[in-house]
């Protein structure tokens, strides 16, 4: 079960980059959703994005400190190439006293190369590498969840600042 802390920092207050993420129900800052469904309130509550894919990413809020600028959530149906996903955000000023850092903890497992996809009668049993296949799916389900939420950054900064503006 890897843990990964992806950290970015942004050129926005953290309390407006706050008001953004902790409106669970609210993700219109992500420009690549087309639709989101609500359901219940609170801890516990789900939202269903539907974006470009089949299936829409199902969330759930696991925890919330306004205090602390804190939100977690679960994924299931998730985008990335993992079987579990937890995720931690926090948001806290910028250590310079400029814009904020946002840290999304995340907690997941990698799916893992499925043995019955192959055949045992075209591959070499010295060819195989059962750490290689897993080494790989970690690889690629870490660098899938850096590159997302560095997007995300992005997008809390821009609608951070607009937000500023208004």
């Amino acid at each position: 079960m890897p843990r990964i802390a992806v950290v970015k920092g942004v050129d926005a207050p953290a309390g407006t980059v706050w008001e953004l993420l902790s409106d669970f129900a609210d993700v219109s800052w992500i420009p690549v959703i087309e639709d989101v469904a609500v359901d219940g309130d609170g801890l516990g509550m789900t939202r269903a994005i539907h974006g470009s894919g089949d299936q829409p990413i199902l969330e759930t809020l696991t925890h919330r400190d306004d205090g602390q600028m804190e939100l977690g959530y679960s994924i299931t149906n998730s985008p990335f190439p993992v079987t579990r996903f937890e995720a931690l955000i926090t948001v806290r000023p910028a250590a310079d006293g400029t814009g904020a850092d946002i840290t999304w903890h995340v907690d997941y497992d990698p799916q893992d190369s499925d043995p019955q996809d192959s055949d045992p009668q075209d591959s070499d049993p010295q060819d195989s590498d059962p750490q290689g296949s897993d080494a790989t799916a970690a690889v690629s389900a870490r660098e899938s969840i850096e590159a997302v939420y560095a997007m995300m950054a992005g997008w809390l900064a821009d609608a951070a600042t607009q937000r500023g503006r208004r």
